[in-house]
């Protein structure tokens, strides 16, 4: 489902991992996004949030919201789709599994890629 309002998108679409089903959510404002990604029992968990820094090219990322399982994984991710996007970036993820965390960084790539 895609559309809204000037300057908002609404992607959701989902990826299979094996046994596994993702779903994920995005919704692009300009100069942000936020991302949720989960399975099917649709828990929010940590919830992360990234920026550019004002002194340096690194990324910044704090938690909003309580740590969980993923908490420093996601981080990382939010700070790595951050630097690629320059976008603002809020990052929910919540899978069964850190291993599954490469195929979804590149999926959510490809899908922030054509929502940037």
């Amino acid at each position: 489902m895609e559309g809204g309002a000037q300057g908002l998108n609404l992607q959701e679409f989902i990826s299979k991992h094996g046994d596994v089903t993702l779903y994920y959510q995005l919704v692009s404002l300009t100069g942000s996004v936020y991302i949720w990604v989960g399975t099917d029992q649709g828990n929010f968990g940590s919830l992360i949030a990234a920026m550019e820094s004002r002194v340096g090219p690194p990324a910044l990322s704090t938690l909003l919201g309580p740590a969980g399982d993923q908490t420093h994984s996601t981080s990382q991710l939010a700070e790595r789709l951050q630097r690629r996007t320059k976008k603002h970036l809020l990052l929910s993820v919540n899978v069964p599994s850190d291993d599954l965390l490469p195929q979804v960084e590149q999926r959510l790539i490809e899908e922030l890629c054509v929502v940037s």
